[in-house]
């Protein structure tokens, strides 16, 4: 069976990014309008602004650098407020885009593996990560560099001394074909590698204007386009902040804040200063803002109307708590992929019902299939949800025949995600496959960890949790194994958190019968490993894994434990 939209569908795209976004997809709003503006620094850039120096720019590039259409042209630096420029002069130029998104944790080599896997040809960065894009640049080979300001030195040419030497009437790359739209790339776009495989996403022009018209779709009703301000939560080098914040934003004429570092329980007071309207939280930060004591601090967050999660599963206790931090205004959850951008998204009283991921976008097909059989499935049966989109078909990955096999001559990508589709074309997500716990004796038996995260979360000592399974190399058998950040007032004293644990666990399993107790135990931590921004379940499993041995299951002592993280 089928499921398609119950939205409208919309054209087959048939230009570009950069004139849909600037000319035929944007709503008509003054060109004086500003779209940017920069936190500390309070630098803005108006929608006129931003069109004439990516214009200029991607004729610096092409004549300069001799960027041409297909050329892969990296960004690796802060949101500074020429960041939108470097983005939107690459794809006037006709490259394609691969966003670096700045992670604390990212080495030299990570880059330089990202930088050959890529093909860049010339790499965009800042004063502040000159250093590290250097030695990466270097270890890849080389490619040419531009920054994005001024470096003491001036070894490299900055996009603000380039600027000038650009035509804003220069032509610029167009597309005026359906072919042509999903024949080019737009983006390369890297999946966060939390498996353990790292891909590299293609996305055509025809699939990011696709995803964009289903987006449009997304927006509120009370959205106020004239009087409403956003902010940019964590790095535009993640491909889907770079959605909302450096499209959707400028297709709608709403300003964006532009933030020094992410968005965390320490900066939410941006809200405040720029009385803000929406906000993107990824869930490990739902899990910094869940423990935030706002009222106490008399931070101002009243002007928050619409709250977004998406790219990674975040149960439900989390989104209310959250949700409740704001004022009681509804945590709405987008499903989507790398693969895909967007699939399904809540958007109305009957997508928003508890445990459904939203309904599927203008578009979007779905189909549901079996597991076991690969028998395609019906209305409210469990199994593996294929999508596809009808406006163009998803490229897949670079240089990857095997990953590749996830897209099959139809078009549809396996998600790996399960769950099942009701009448009206609401989806419900269970889990994602590979994280379903097997659990019991003989062959095992699948569980959901967001059924047990659901329970741990009940108790008054939890602000965030994240359930994995654990694998008893004996019985090859996965134990539940809760992983915790407590609430601030139950982390004042370290040396009561392991009676606590074993509190918590006691908490759980007078509720949690049978297979789906959690005979892994309880552990605190300070705070969950990442990989870009989802909680990294893989490290979860290794930090548990090494602690094995212990009687009962349970773990090392809560205080060394937290120290190893």
């Amino acid at each position: 069976m089928i499921f398609e939209s119950k939205y409208p569908l919309p054209s087959v795209p048939k230009t570009d990014v950069f004139n849909y976004i600037f000319h035929e997809g944007r709503r008509p709003y003054p060109w004086s309008r500003v779209l940017y503006r920069g936190d500390k620094s309070g630098e803005t850039l108006t929608l006129a602004q931003l069109e004439d120096k990516s214009r200029r720019f991607a004729d610096v590039i092409r004549s300069e650098y001799g960027i041409m259409p297909q050329d892969v042209v990296g960004i690796l630096a802060k949101d500074k407020i020429q960041y939108p420029i470097a983005y939107f002069g690459a794809l006037a130029a006709g490259a394609t885009v691969a966003l670096i998104p700045v992670q604390e944790e990212m080495s030299e080599t990570d880059i330089a593996a990202r930088l050959v896997q890529s093909k860049v040809k010339l790499l965009i960065t800042d004063s502040d990560l000159l250093l590290l894009a250097e030695v990466s640049a270097n270890l890849a080979g080389a490619p040419r560099m531009i920054t994005l300001d001024d470096t003491p030195d001036q070894l490299w040419a900055s996009l603000e001394r380039l600027l000038p030497l650009g035509r804003p009437d220069a032509d610029i790359f167009r597309l005026g074909s359906v072919a042509s739209a999903e024949e080019h790339d737009a983006f390369l776009n890297r999946t966060s590698g939390s498996t353990g495989n790292v891909k590299s996403v293609l996305t055509s022009h025809a699939h990011f204007i696709a995803t964009m018209e289903g987006t449009i779709g997304t927006i509120p009703d009370n959205t106020d386009p004239d009087h409403d301000v956003w902010l940019s939560p964590l790095s535009l080098g993640f491909f889907i902040n770079a959605k909302l914040h450096m499209g959707l934003n400028i297709l709608l004429g709403i300003p964006v804040v532009l933030m020094d570092k992410s968005l965390d329980e320490t900066t939410v007071d941006v809200v405040g200063r720029h009385q803000v309207s929406f906000l993107f939280i990824t869930p490990p930060i739902a899990a910094r803002l869940a423990r935030a004591d706002l009222k106490g601090s008399n931070i101002d967050v009243s002007s928050v109307k619409w709250l977004l999660t998406a790219g990674a599963p975040m149960h439900e206790s989390l989104r209310k708590t959250v949700s409740e931090q704001f004022g009681g205004v509804h945590f709405d959850l987008e499903w989507g992929t790398s693969e895909t951008m967007l699939i399904a998204v809540q958007r109305d009283e009957d997508s928003r019902r508890s445990g459904f991921s939203g309904t599927l976008v203008n578009g979007m097909q779905a189909k549901v299939i079996s597991t076991g059989t690969g028998r395609e499935l019906g209305v409210g049966n469990s199994g593996e949800i294929l999508v596809r989109n009808q406006l163009c078909r998803f490229k897949g990955y670079k240089d990857n025949e095997v990953a590749n096999r996830d897209f099959d001559s139809e078009g549809w990508f396996h998600t790996g995600d399960y769950g099942y589709l009701d009448e009206s074309c609401n989806v419900f997500i269970v889990d994602r496959i590979k994280e379903l716990l097997k659990v019991g004796g003989g062959y095992g038996t699948h569980i959901s960890a967001a059924e047990l995260e659901a329970v741990v979360f009940e108790h008054p000592a939890v602000a965030s949790t994240v359930v994995v399974g654990i694998r008893n190399d004996f019985t090859q058998l996965d134990e539940p194994t809760a992983f915790i950040i407590l609430k601030p007032e139950f982390r004042r004293s370290p040396h009561l958190i392991p009676s606590l644990e074993h509190e918590i666990l006691n908490f759980a399993n007078q509720t949690l019968t049978g297979l789906r107790k959690l005979t892994g135990g309880v552990r605190c931590l300070s705070q969950f490993p990442t990989t870009g921004f989802k909680i990294n379940r893989r490290q979860l499993k290794q930090m548990g894994h090494s602690t094995e041995g212990v009687a009962n299951g349970l773990f090392p002592s809560a205080v060394s434990f937290v120290q190893s993280v």
